[in-house]
């Protein structure tokens, strides 16, 4: 993990990326439906960064009662994303199914590209990985494209794109770290939730 120091303050490139993006992202969102986007995105962005921290305590518990500032720089590891993205998939599927809030699985997965997409063109800049960055900003620009033409949003578009970013992850990246694996995990079952809709209004 890098990190960037402001002023007295030392952070992860991983949560300026985050945060980068999950404002980056709700604007594309805003540009393009011309209307805020719905509270299911800040609220999946708080609940992974809770289970995350939480599950730190869950696992380093001892750690935790001699030191309890730890939590503030420290999270569960690689057991902690599991649980977060575990949580994140479980609170979607539940949003999605719940009747009358105005949200359907399909609003889901062009959100969840353009967030992961700005996450790791920030994520490769704050690292210095500028050859990275640009690659990752060249896909990020061709999703946009699509996006923002109105294109429906077929399943076969998505599959492309998620082969996309796992070729941005196997050549700038590792493919098999848990977080890559995760992030593409969602997608895909972001994917299975909008065919299981689709066949749901079809009968």
């Amino acid at each position: 993990m890098n990190y960037i120091t402001i002023g007295r303050f030392t952070l992860p490139t991983d949560l300026l990326a985050a945060f980068a993006a999950i404002f980056l992202g709700a604007l594309v969102y805003r540009i393009r439906n011309k209307k805020s986007i719905e509270d299911w995105y800040w609220n999946s962005f708080f609940l992974y960064i809770i289970i995350s921290k939480l599950s730190y305590v869950l696992f380093n518990f001892s750690l935790f009662l001699d030191t309890p500032f730890s939590l503030l720089y420290f999270n569960g590891g690689t057991k902690g994303q599991i649980l977060a993205f575990a949580g994140l998939a479980v609170y979607l599927f539940l949003t999605g199914k719940k009747q009358g809030n105005g949200v359907s699985y399909k609003d889901f997965l062009p959100v969840y590209f353009t967030f992961f997409m700005i996450y790791q063109a920030a994520l490769f800049a704050l690292s210095q990985d500028f050859t990275a960055a640009l690659f990752q900003a060249v896909v990020l620009a061709g999703f946009l494209l699509f996006y923002f033409k109105d294109a429906r949003f077929t399943p076969q578009f998505a599959l492309l794109f998620l082969l996309l970013q796992a070729l941005v992850s196997s050549l700038f990246s590792n493919l098999l770290a848990t977080e890559n694996l995760l992030i593409l995990a969602l997608g895909i079952i972001l994917l299975a939730y909008q065919r299981m809709n689709k066949e749901e209004t079809q009968h």
